[in-house]
């Protein structure tokens, strides 16, 4: 309907900091698109964990992921908006901090093809259509009422954002840094899980390959790190916490007309639950690479334990696997030791892509208190002893 465009219209003109934020019903947007509307409208974007890559990562209007595991330019991107426009996306606690991550948020643009999602929120505006048709539309309609903020570096809501995209990135620079960690599981240096997963998703961008992260810790570093900057070229389990989402989907290429070469980023606790594609790439002639990032425990819920109750429970092992030698009972697969250095890893990689079927990588990484173990975590998340406070600040923000 021509009044709804009209409205989204006058709240865009209104308003001067806008935040877009994208879900899974994004990822078909093409990334010229997403860019004129971006800066038609002035607004900065904050992507999901399944929609990195709509546009590219070095755009200075991208301030990376935002949520419950966000980063420090994603949240600020959401918590000081005025409008929010919400592209494709549903609840997820993850994805908006459990429904706290709208701190000044005024009023909500909410753009989807189902009336539920685009109505989860108080004080929207609902269009429901295809992300890419409705922006279209939003687009022409905005020309015909010659709207355009585009503030060529006088923008204070722009610059604003894009010195807390520079502290996120000094940030993360720094954890990447500090390569290696002393692991009392170990017993010994081994590399932390950012710095290692960050030399991989490197190395699989220098080859072009296709990345899919599973459930867990790695997935919550991965999509942290990655910054597409070629389209979409990262796929993750999306909030459904299926452990071994990753060496399953990997299997895809061996399917596909035209397979692409794909690298999965799994955990040991993520792995172990669902190895069957060592059996299955057997038998279809898959050409991948599986990479387990084995700090000897089910990192996510440790942590998560260790937040809320000070002690983790059930959630370690005290059995040293040598994942490698599993590979190799496999005909076709080869099993390759990461090593405990970022040379040596490197190395590793490698190897494995050399190798023409299916190739497992086992690197040791780091769990424990020292904060450049991992990324870290920027918003709230409706878990355990969490749910009260959680809950009450939803309420204060009438959301």
């Amino acid at each position: 309907e021509e009044a709804v465009f009209i409205k989204a219209a006058e709240l865009i003109s209104k308003y001067k900091k806008i935040t877009v934020k994208t879900g899974g019903g994004a990822r078909s947007v093409e990334s010229s698109l997403m860019e004129e509307f971006l800066n038609l409208t002035d607004a900065v974007f904050v992507h999901s964990p399944t929609t990195v890559g709509i546009i590219s990562g070095n755009n200075k209007r991208n301030m990376t992921v935002g949520g419950s595991k966000g980063s420090i330019s994603g949240n600020y991107a959401m918590e000081n908006c005025e409008l929010l426009i919400v592209i494709g996306a549903r609840g997820v606690c993850q994805w908006d901090s459990s429904g706290t991550a709208w701190k000044n948020v005024k009023q909500i643009i909410n753009i989807n093809t189902r009336t539920e999602d685009a109505l989860q929120y108080n004080r929207t505006l609902p269009i429901l259509g295809d992300a890419g048709a409705v922006l279209k539309k939003l687009i022409e309609t905005l020309k015909e009422n010659r709207i355009s903020k585009a503030q060529e570096g006088k923008s204070e809501w722009l610059n604003t954002c894009i010195k807390k995209r520079k502290e996120w990135e000094n940030y993360k620079n720094t954890i990447f840094k500090r390569e290696k960690i002393f692991d009392t599981k170990w017993n010994r240096e081994v590399l932390t899980q950012p710095a290692a997963i960050k030399i991989a998703v490197d190395f699989a961008d220098s080859i072009g390959a296709y990345k899919i992260f599973d459930a867990g810790d790695v997935q919550a570093n991965g999509f942290q790190i990655v910054e597409d900057t070629r389209g979409i070229k990262t796929f993750t389990d999306g909030g459904a916490s299926y452990m071994g989402f990753a060496p399953s989907a990997i299997l895809a290429s061996a399917f596909a007309d035209k397979g692409e070469y794909t690298v999965a980023f799994t955990g040991d606790g993520s792995f172990i639950m669902n190895p069957q594609v060592l059996l299955d790439s057997c038998s279809y002639k898959l050409h991948g690479m599986i990479i387990i990032f084995d700090n000897r425990r089910m990192s996510a819920i440790s942590a998560l334990q260790e937040a809320q109750y000070g002690y983790d429970f059930k959630t370690d092992d005290d059995v040293a696997v040598e994942y490698t030698k599993i590979a190799e009972a496999f005909p076709g697969v080869e099993g390759f030791f990461g090593g405990y250095s970022a040379d040596e890893l490197r190395g590793a990689l490698e190897k494995g892509y050399k190798a023409k079927g299916l190739s497992i990588i086992h690197v040791p990484v780091y769990y424990g208190k020292d904060e450049a173990g991992s990324l870290g975590v920027y918003g709230s998340w409706n878990v355990g002893n969490w749910c009260d406070e959680v809950q009450n600040e939803k309420h204060r923000l009438g959301f």
